[in-house]
């Protein structure tokens, strides 16, 4: 497997399950409040839905920024 394959693998493994935690903290977290405030700004309704698609966006830019970093370190090397 080529390295970039194995990230992609990675990548998309970590945001289903920043999706299936997201769903499985919503469910609960309804519970608790109608919804959450977010750095003061965003408010995001304590759904299953909801909170799914936050951690599933929040895990594509996080992975996002790293894999290219990665990418331009590993550019930075060949030169």
């Amino acid at each position: 497997m080529g390295g970039r394959r194995v990230f992609l693998v990675i990548g998309v493994s970590v945001v289903l399950i920043s999706g299936i935690l997201g769903v499985f903290i919503g469910e609960n977290g309804g519970q608790v409040a109608e919804s959450i405030q977010l750095f003061g700004v965003l408010s995001l309704p304590t759904t299953p839905v909801a909170f799914a698609l936050y951690g599933m966006v929040v895990s594509v830019v996080a992975l996002g920024a790293l894999f290219g970093l990665v990418e331009f370190a590993s550019r930075l090397e060949e030169a």
